[in-house]
């Protein structure tokens, strides 16, 4: 029987080279990464995959999300179990550890976190494209407005105290990857640093999401927090605790 995976492309190498050895790897839909930049988006275009899929007869779905700034509360099967980890967002997931394991991996929240995922797809454009643009800002409009608007553009990156790659053993372009880090590093102006990833988490998720790390949403439900802060299921059209 398929199986079938939605997933962010912020996972999609550690995915790929996952299911590389997998004799019966699921059918995946990949969705771009940002999304949960803008919940709502993200929201529909879960729903709407969930949707083809179970149009196709799928039972259960897999999900390579947490629940992501409440981007995914709402998204619910209407005939298929939804599977997925039971975390806040993605960084549990690469480490391969628990969600509280990963706050204090984090540094207090000062930690701009980066992966293999991070690095070739759409967010590292900002950092690989910022010259172009202080380039193109320079001739429409002078060197010091484009400094400026360079340093507007960086303001969110305040809140961060350093840059922390995330990487799995084994990659074979590991040199190559630790050098696009290093350089996105030295261009938000922060302290790189590295940590040991674990495939725990996604390799038990694409085997079924079986263990309690995991949240199995039957039809009907969606998943949010309760009132004590925790991930959990709700039905759909209930309000959160």
């Amino acid at each position: 029987m398929t199986r079938h995976l939605i997933a962010c492309e912020v996972f999609r190498p550690e995915l790929e080279r996952l299911m590389r050895g997998m004799a019966d790897a699921p059918e995946v839909t990949w969705l771009e990464q940002g999304l949960h930049e803008t919940p709502d988006d993200l929201r529909r275009k879960v729903q709407e995959a969930v949707d083809t899929f179970e149009a196709q007869g799928a039972r259960t779905i897999l999900l390579a999300y947490g629940l992501c700034g409440r981007g995914l509360a709402g998204v619910t099967g209407r005939t298929a179990t939804l599977v997925l980890p039971r975390v806040h967002d993605c960084i549990p997931v690469l480490l391969g550890t628990t969600q509280e394991n990963a706050n204090d991996c984090a540094l207090g929240g000062s930690t701009y976190w980066l992966s293999p995922g991070w690095l070739k797809y759409p967010q590292a454009f900002f950092f690989r494209d910022r010259e172009q643009r202080r380039r193109d800002y320079e001739e429409k409009y002078g060197a010091e407005a484009a400094a400026y608007l360079i340093e507007v553009e960086a303001a969110w990156l305040q809140n961060y105290t350093n840059a922390c790659l995330i990487l799995w053993e084994g990659w074979d372009n590991e040199g190559e990857l630790r050098a696009e880090a290093e350089a996105a590093a030295r261009d938000a102006g922060l302290p790189y640093r590295e940590v040991p990833g674990g495939d725990g988490f996604l390799r038990a998720l694409l085997e079924g999401g079986h263990s309690e790390g995991f949240l199995r949403l039957e039809p009907g439900f969606t998943l949010d927090i309760d009132g004590n802060g925790a991930i959990a299921a709700r039905p759909v059209g209930e309000e959160a605790s």
